[in-house]
């Protein structure tokens, strides 16, 4: 039998949002909290992955990133090697936006 109560403040927007998503599945904001609350004794901890770690991302990087992102994709695997290349130190900025630009 439920007994407790939970009073937690959320963005509105964020709120909203996901009780629209989760009435198309069929449960309740109270029955979703519920859910991730068993989950969260079932698992003895978060039930998904939280990252710690924020990468560090320093100018050269967002540069070679932006100029083959362009055209809004992610950059390949051969220009996401360049750029790290280049954060490395082991080329130069030049060498490293006419690889990416070839690439």
């Amino acid at each position: 039998m439920k007994s407790e109560v939970i009073h937690a403040r959320v963005q509105s927007d964020i709120k909203h949002e996901s009780d629209k998503i989760l009435n198309t599945i069929g449960i309740t904001l109270s029955q979703a909290v519920d859910l991730f609350l068993r989950q969260v004794v079932l698992k003895k901890g978060m039930p998904f992955k939280l990252d710690s770690e924020k990468k560090e991302v320093n100018d050269a990087e967002q540069l070679a990133y932006l100029i083959n992102s362009v055209d809004g994709r992610e950059p390949s695997q051969k220009a996401k090697k360049i750029i790290q290349l280049y954060a490395n130190g082991d080329i130069d900025l030049e060498t490293a936006k006419f690889a990416i630009l070839r690439s």
